[in-house]
């Protein structure tokens, strides 16, 4: 058995010992986790979850958090495949991007058209949500393809008012728990 010295003097450093696979990996359920305790607080209780905050009455999580909900779903994600990366060999400064379709280039993992939608969501999400009310370098048409983008993928046509030319909307669930819960288990049974 090798003493102490020996061992303070090899051991991995901190940086290196935190860049192991599992950290990642752990990092990416830890995010999971808190888009999931979102994911609740904003269903049937948000009321009661906003009043326990000391949230005025009338105050509703369901809106206040969708934002955040979708940039930890779009970031937990993209440390789900990152760790997938790094625990293939794969160094982290080569994995410094946001981007979603260089991440799926990196696995060697194509992306169908629908796939690669809902991806760029959840990619813009971490840009255009939950963080600033705009992003560096944002501008009126940058914004309004981020909510057209949005409005694609939060929504499906329900029907036409008659005698207008109003599309009413409903939700397309693409982002709800347990659609994207299947997404990220995808990406976590590739680990």
């Amino acid at each position: 058995m090798e003493n102490y010295e020996d061992w303070l003097a090899n051991r991995p450093s901190l940086t290196e010992d935190r860049s192991h696979p599992n950290h990642w990996r752990n990092r990416a359920a830890d995010l999971k986790a808190s888009a999931g305790a979102l994911w609740h607080a904003m269903g049937s209780q948000d009321a009661a979850i906003a009043n326990e905050l000391g949230y005025a009455p009338g105050y509703r999580m369901g809106v206040a958090c969708w934002p955040v909900y979708h940039m930890l779903c779009g970031l937990s994600l993209e440390v789900i495949i990152k760790a997938v990366l790094v625990n293939r060999g794969t160094p982290p400064k080569k994995i410094e991007t946001h981007s979603f379709e260089k991440l799926h280039q990196l696995l060697d993992m194509e992306m169908d058209d629908e796939r690669k939608r809902l991806m760029t969501f959840y990619e813009s999400a971490l840009v255009w949500s939950g963080r600033y009310p705009t992003p560096r370098n944002a501008s009126d048409a940058k914004l309004l393809s981020y909510y057209d983008l949005a409005s694609d993928i939060l929504t499906k046509p329900l029907s036409m008012i008659e005698g207008t030319s109003i599309q009413l909307k409903v939700s397309s669930g693409a982002t709800d728990w347990q659609s994207y819960s299947a997404i990220w288990q995808a990406y976590a049974d590739l680990f």
